[in-house]
């Protein structure tokens, strides 16, 4: 088996695809993917250690990195694309592919069940093309196509899930007449995790990580529910009035297949 950087791996897969058309995807969603898979890489798996800032760097320096940053940034000479270095493929294992999919590709207010889609598509052809030039063996190629097929299916629905969410909280999130304008009684917000379904009362309880707060029930039309699944966790804030548990506000929603816990990770801006 070769072993081969990540970045010249990309470098090879994309110069294959300008020969050769792919039916279920096109260069432009191979580009995209690829720059969001090392950027995760990058910024937020365990592969690269933290860089130390100087302790004591002096305004004149500062004020001179700082010009010419803006001054290759007009020139359009910056690299959209973090640089991967001298990451080898071989460190990465399938979990790296499973949380890049089903966690961070999901914190982006554009990701769509079409996105979720098109970059499985795109990773299950690299693995393929990888498994074709020896760059990975049977086993791995398998491994890593197995996450792909698990993940694509319950990410996509949870990016679906976000996104009906997010319109059902702006239109009002089912706030019946008589309850609107009053003041809340309680609030909570953070990782919600699904620990019950109810399909025939329509109601979702959701209970939150590293918090005193009570399981809340919260009634959603069951077309929003039937893209929700029991462990998917929702970046969520809750408001009570009324007896009433109602949404406020909505961020992404993650499957039940990538572990979170409200202390560990730093969850983006809220969608609303």
């Amino acid at each position: 088996m070769t072993d081969i950087k990540v970045q010249d791996a990309m470098d090879q897969f994309l110069d294959s695809l300008c020969k050769h058309e792919h039916e279920a995807f096109q260069q432009q969603d191979v580009e995209a993917c690829f720059e969001m898979l090392a950027e995760f890489l990058v910024y937020y798996s365990n592969l690269f250690p933290d860089q130390e800032e100087p302790e004591d760097i002096s305004l004149d320096d500062w004020e001179e990195a700082l010009e010419g940053y803006v001054e290759k940034l007009f020139e359009g000479d910056m690299e959209r694309t973090p640089d991967l270095g001298g990451l080898s493929l071989m460190t990465l294992d399938a979990e790296y592919f499973r949380d890049f999919l089903g966690w961070y590709v999901l914190r982006e207010p554009s990701a769509s069940s079409v996105m979720v889609k098109t970059f499985s598509k795109v990773l299950q052809a690299w693995a393929l093309f990888m498994r074709q030039h020896n760059f990975l063996n049977d086993v791995q190629k398998t491994e890593l196509c197995a996450v792909l097929d698990e993940v694509a299916i319950s990410a996509g629905d949870a990016a679906t899930a976000a996104h009906l969410l997010l319109y059902y909280v702006r239109l009002g999130g089912g706030v019946a007449p008589r309850l609107r304008g009053k003041r809340f009684d309680a609030f909570v917000e953070g990782h919600a995790r699904i620990e019950r379904l109810d399909m025939n009362q329509n109601t979702v309880f959701l209970g939150f990580d590293n918090q005193d707060a009570p399981v809340v029930p919260i009634v959603l039309p069951l077309e929003i529910m039937n893209y929700l699944h029991l462990g998917d966790v929702l970046d969520v804030e809750m408001g009570q009035r009324g007896g009433q548990w109602i949404m406020v506000d909505i961020g992404p929603v993650y499957p039940s297949c990538i572990y979170m816990e409200a202390d560990e990770l730093k969850v983006p801006d809220k969608l609303t």
